[in-house]
């Protein structure tokens, strides 16, 4: 038994619906196209990635070291949050004791250093270098803040244990002499 489905009014005969169908399917997409390219038509970007936000991030000193008169601390920072943000490189370091107290004060934080993308519980490292601190006692523990540029707030390390006072370096200089602090580049 043979059958015979009937063209439709207007439809060319043995050519498959599909066939036709995809060719407009392409014109159209062709249309669009030119007309995105000429300035016609709007197209959606992406939303640059915020930056993060102290309350979006957790830091933690993983471990302190000496070095000829100075106190290098490994760091790590995680997006303790659920969204993607930025982090600056470069923010103001400091060295502080457990109220609060700035020991050691370093720069501005940058507004120009490169950014990297922190997906949620995403960690980034850093080494931060302190030496010569010649001033008044301090209550343990010794730890790092780093402030984050304009309003976005401070991220305190978490420290090694309640007394650890490791990262206090020796006075290398008179009494009350100034301290240096600085960080190396966020990275992987």
């Amino acid at each position: 038994m043979h059958s015979s489905i009937a063209p439709q009014a207007g439809e060319a005969v043995g050519r498959p619906r599909l066939v036709r169908l995809a060719g407009v399917t392409l014109a159209s997409l062709a249309l669009v196209l030119a007309f995105t390219w000429a300035g016609l038509v709007s197209t959606v970007s992406a939303a640059p990635t915020p930056l993060c936000a102290a309350s979006q991030l957790s830091a933690r000193i993983t471990f302190w070291q000496g070095a000829a008169g100075s106190r290098i601390a490994n760091v790590f920072l995680v997006n303790t949050s659920f969204v993607k943000c930025t982090v600056r490189n470069y923010p103001r370091v400091q060295l502080v004791d457990r109220p609060g107290t700035v020991m050691i004060n370093g720069s501005a934080p940058s507004t120009t250093g490169a950014l990297h993308a922190l997906l949620p519980l995403g960690f980034l490292k850093t080494e931060v270098e302190a030496g010569n601190y010649c001033g008044p006692a301090y209550t343990a523990p010794v730890t790092l803040d780093f402030v984050l540029p304009g309003s976005l707030g401070r991220v305190i390390a978490i420290p090694l244990s309640a007394a650890d006072t490791m990262g206090v370096p020796p006075c290398n200089g008179a009494p009350g002499s100034a301290g240096h602090i600085s960080m190396h580049a966020w990275h992987t």
